[in-house]
């Protein structure tokens, strides 16, 4: 619902963005509608609600203040060269007489022109872009940890593979969603991390660490040591001597 009101108004702002004049004037509307678009973003994230109006009601509200912007900068750049004409028609005090004795030429450095408003308006543009599209991978990834497929493979067999061939070990497994069976050794916190993480016995000393979020944590208290679960995450590969998945959940 509130992806919907945004998107409303950024509509509106972008259409008053978009007339001479008054196009300055809609900054305040534009704005508004970004910052809700942009809630409703965390709100659509946070609940796994559809992703459609927020997305499009953030590029809507976007679009309307880069124009109000622009002709922000517009009506300014018009202003100082009114005022600068003024200056040159005003009389000007005739100079003063040369010093005898003449300084040394100093050599000044080269003056840096500021980049124009439309290459920061387009830097900006194609940032946000990036990030967006970078979020909602984010969250494709973490709907795909929640929801599965993982990829089947136990613990003993995933340090088996890494530990025999480091090289194939990544190339099957690291930046995958896996799906991993396996005995619970113990479920500790890191220090200094607000994650927990859960060991899966996978050889003699060794371990797949399983990174759990602090929102991802409840269904972890009635683990206890010995029992056999199965835990979806992403795996970043090996770290530490040991093989270590992130943002993971219990499957069932």
């Amino acid at each position: 619902m509130l992806g919907i009101v945004a998107l409303v108004k950024g509509i509106g702002a972008l259409i008053l963005s978009l007339i001479p004049c008054f196009g300055m004037f809609a900054i305040v509307a534009a704005g508004l509608a970004l910052t809700l678009a942009i809630a409703s973003i965390l709100i659509a994230r946070s609940g796994r609600q559809g992703m459609g109006f927020p997305v499009a009601a953030t590029a809507v509200s976007g679009t309307a203040v880069a124009f109000s912007v622009m002709w922000i900068a517009m009506f300014g750049a018009m202003f100082r060269g009114s005022e600068e004409r003024a200056e040159r028609r005003a009389p000007q005090p005739p100079p003063p007489p040369p010093p005898i004795v003449q300084p040394l030429p100093r050599v000044q450095p080269p003056k840096v022109l500021p980049p124009k408003f439309e290459e920061l308006d387009k830097a900006a543009h194609e940032r946000f872009q990036k990030q967006l599209l970078e979020d909602l991978a984010k969250d494709r990834i973490k709907e795909a940890i929640r929801n599965g497929p993982g990829l089947p493979v136990t613990a003993e067999k995933l340090e088996a593979d890494y530990r025999t061939n480091v090289v194939a070990g990544e190339t099957k497994y690291k930046d995958q969603v896996l799906e991993v069976t396996g005995t619970v050794v113990r479920i500790v916190r890191e220090p200094g991390k607000l994650s927990y993480t859960l060991e899966l016995a996978s050889g003699e000393l060794a371990t797949v660490k399983c990174e759990f979020t602090k929102q991802a944590k409840h269904p972890l208290a009635s683990v206890e040591a010995e029992q056999k679960v199965k835990v979806r995450g992403l795996c970043t590969g090996r770290v530490n001597e040991s093989v270590q998945l992130k943002d993971c959940v219990l499957a069932k």
